[in-house]
């Protein structure tokens, strides 16, 4: 009854249209106009993705009927979209407070199909914080309450829901049950759109079962569904499904294959964030296939697009994984060109997680190249951050780096003690065999 739709309505939607509308129904006194109205206007502003305005039009619906014993319907109703604004602008407590007054007027009023809205909602909203136990069990009261009343849409959405539910709790097994309990409904209901939804849900419940052969024949049979609905960005979603499943099973050329067609579709269509989504995961996956060739083309795109969408923290990523693809040539400088880039980047979004392991890249390379006074200043550097994010692994990494640049540069005691360092490190992460060769290298610097 207050469901978002998934497809945003037109950017040139008639605002000013809408709002000559409500002043002629105010004008004309008619409380029923002007309030469908403002609800309409809302709508609008809510799928076009500006929640507050959308806000402010539902609050005015809102005070309209409040108090009215004849409109309580319309008010549980506005209640619900003023909740989903409320929720898209991040306010969960007041988004619950919406939702729950929602569901205890369509309660009140016995409206089942406002009651089960709100509850679906209200189990999103406890999902969206981490509550998955309140968001399954809001769920199955909704079930209940849609199995009561024969309302097999409603049946069929919960279902889907509680799949996501198991996911998050990595219950796939009760997942693919569920999600193949809404598929039967979407069957049932002629809903192409919804089933080729649900099937793409399965086929990423046995991809987490990493039961590749499974997961593929329901990419596949969604990817028909979406080709056959014109739907774009379902395609790159299944695409993106096929490369991973065909990545896990051991299968470079079709993964490869499959991962290009998700960038060519997500480009023609101008899904920037798709684009570039795609082009990390494949660059990266080739990067692991050795294939570095075919990897920098990709990146080089996936670097302008972020760019140009001034998305920071893709470009980032993106710069990183050049920096590794012309490390691997041995392309030294270029790799120091993109990490330092990548640094500057991290600083400016304070990202040090991510500044921590550019150092630590550096550091490697430098190395590699005999600089071992810049070398050992990024290890350094890497180091303090480490401790800072307390991460062992990175810290022991910088730790026998340091144990050999100092030995290297003449400066034993020193090299001791990061060595010695090391040790600690990588016996407290249960690495034995790295703590093995940390030992052997103290036993070389004390003979």
């Amino acid at each position: 009854m207050y469901n978002l739709p998934e497809t945003p309505v037109d950017s040139n939607e008639p605002y000013e249209k809408l709002r000559n509308a409500i002043a002629a129904a105010q004008a004309q006194g008619d409380l029923k106009t002007t309030v469908s109205l403002l609800k309409k206007l809302g709508q609008a502003y809510l799928n076009a993705g500006d929640a507050p305005q959308a806000l402010t039009e539902f609050n005015e619906a809102i005070k309209l009927v409040s108090d009215r014993e004849d409109s309580k319907e319309s008010f549980a109703q506005l209640l619900g979209f003023r909740g989903l604004a409320l929720k898209l602008i991040g306010n969960y407590s007041l988004a619950m407070h919406a939702f729950r007054k929602s569901n205890t007027l369509a309660r009140e009023i016995k409206h089942p199909a406002l009651d089960c809205d709100s509850l679906i909602y209200i189990a999103s909203l406890h999902s969206e914080m981490g509550k998955v136990d309140e968001a399954l069990a809001t769920l199955n009261e909704a079930i209940e309450l849609a199995s009561k009343h024969h309302d097999r849409v409603r049946k069929m959405r919960v279902y889907g829901l509680l799949g996501d539910s198991f996911v998050k709790k990595i219950e796939t097994s009760r997942a693919l049950e569920n999600y193949q309990r809404a598929c039967e409904f979407a069957q049932d209901l002629g809903n192409q759109a919804a089933e080729c939804s649900f099937i793409t849900k399965l086929g990423n419940a046995h991809l987490l079962e990493r039961n590749t052969e499974r997961a593929i024949e329901k990419y596949e049979r969604a990817l028909t569904l979406a080709s056959a609905l014109d739907d774009f960005n379902a395609e790159i979603n299944i695409l993106g499904g096929l490369f991973r499943a065909h990545a896990l099973a051991g299968d470079p050329y079709p993964a490869q294959v499959y991962g290009e067609q998700a960038i060519h579709l997500a480009a023609q269509v101008g899904h920037s964030e798709a684009e570039i989504a795609n082009i990390q995961s494949l660059a990266a996956y080739l990067l692991e296939q050795t294939l570095v060739d075919a990897s920098l083309p990709l990146l080089e795109r996936g670097i302008q697009v972020a760019r140009q969408q001034t998305n920071l923290g893709a470009l980032m990523e993106l710069l990183n994984l050049q920096g590794q693809a012309y490390s691997i040539q041995e392309k030294y400088e270029e790799a120091l060109a993109s990490w330092n880039a990548a640094i500057t980047l991290a600083s400016n979004l304070q990202d040090e997680s991510f500044m921590a392991l550019m150092y630590g890249r550096l550091a490697a390379v430098f190395a590699e190249k005999g600089e071992l006074e810049k070398s050992t200043d990024c290890a350094e550097k890497a180091l303090t951050l480490a401790g800072i994010l307390e991460d062992v692994k990175l810290a022991a990494q910088q730790q026998i780096l340091l144990a050999f640049n100092f030995n290297d540069l003449g400066q034993p005691e020193q090299a001791i003690q990061f060595c010695k360092d090391a040790i600690a490190s990588f016996e407290s992460l249960g690495d034995d065999e790295m703590a093995a060769q940390a030992q052997a290298m103290l036993a070389d610097l004390n003979p």
